[in-house]
């Protein structure tokens, strides 16, 4: 069997990767191990990939066929795994980016994959660093071997970001929901749906490349609220808001910035058609909440700018 190095591959999106791939590949991931698989099938390296030497010893004499990066936020952390990794037998290697690198000033959305990046993107340094980082593997690997996707926002089943997760316990508390007046357009990318664009990547349906990946159809926020509360069966008290009224910004009460996040997903529809609607993705995601609802609770500096609205 081809052997993938999944790096992070135990949470989310990485958890999703290998419940795919362990059925046709040799599948090891890589993470600093807080929260093992311990499935027989997968092997597990534990190693914090900022470190030299822990990579050293983890990955010491092993080749991979193929590499799914979920975990790489930094120039830094993508040169130590480069090092690390027999690049003349890798076949290919897939990172995910973001939608966050697109350079919002530049143009409206929806964004395409030639458009510019940078600029003072609402993410800072997060998105500084996902550019410089595909900038790094571009440089680095041959364009034949690699596959970029920048997803908008990911959604689903272990979704430990608290978006609709955070939506959901709301309109569960009763407590009133605060949307930007700007009542911006957001796109999403169901988390299984990401999973199968990667699976399809690596056996070469998709082309190597960089894509933007998601559903066609965007929301708006009180659209994407209004699906939430349907799959929950209960009304939201929804109010809409200037956040400068309060010296806040809408990511410190809502789940997103106050920008429109839609892209073009058109160039990997040509080669992948997977897309689960937005309703059906909200409902797996929570009977999932519903199983893990115990232990999800507000984050303190939220409840803290909740508090200075209400």
């Amino acid at each position: 069997m081809e052997k993938v190095l999944v790096m992070g591959g135990s949470y989310f999106i990485g958890k999703h990767v290998v419940d795919y791939l362990k059925s046709r590949y040799d599948v090891t991931v890589l993470n600093r191990g807080s929260h093992p698989l311990n499935q027989d099938n997968v092997q597990e390296l534990i190693a914090d990939r900022n470190n030299d030497e822990q990579m050293t010893n983890a990955l010491n004499n092993k080749t991979f066929d193929y590499v799914v990066d979920i975990s790489c936020f930094n120039q830094t952390q993508a040169n130590i795994l480069l090092q690390h990794l027999a690049l003349k037998k890798l076949k290919k290697y897939i990172f995910i980016s973001t939608s966050a690198v697109y350079d919002i000033h530049a143009k409206a959305a929806p964004y395409e994959e030639n458009d510019p990046v940078g600029g003072d993107s609402p993410f800072k340094r997060y998105a500084f660093n996902k550019i410089k980082t595909e900038q790094t593997l571009k440089n680095t690997l041959p364009s034949d071997k690699l596959v970029v996707f920048r997803p908008p926002f990911v959604y689903g089943e272990d979704n430990y970001i608290l978006r609709e997760r955070l939506i959901f316990k709301m309109i569960e508390d009763e407590k009133t929901i605060y949307i930007p007046k700007t009542n911006n357009t957001i796109q999403f990318v169901y988390v299984k749906d990401l999973a199968q664009n990667i699976v399809h990547a690596l056996n070469n349906k998709v082309k190597p490349g960089i894509y933007n990946v998601g559903n066609r159809k965007a929301v708006t926020f009180t659209e994407w609220v209004h699906l939430c509360e349907k799959v929950v069966g209960k009304k939201a008290t929804i109010q809409a808001i200037r956040p400068s009224d309060y010296s806040l910004r809408a990511i410190d009460f809502f789940p997103f910035f106050a920008y429109d996040n839609v892209l073009n997903v058109e160039k990997i529809k040509q080669y992948d058609q997977t897309e689960t609607s937005l309703i059906d993705g909200l409902n797996a995601a929570y009977a999932d909440y519903l199983k893990k609802k115990a232990s999800i609770f507000y984050d303190e500096d939220w409840l803290s700018n909740y508090q200075k609205i209400h």
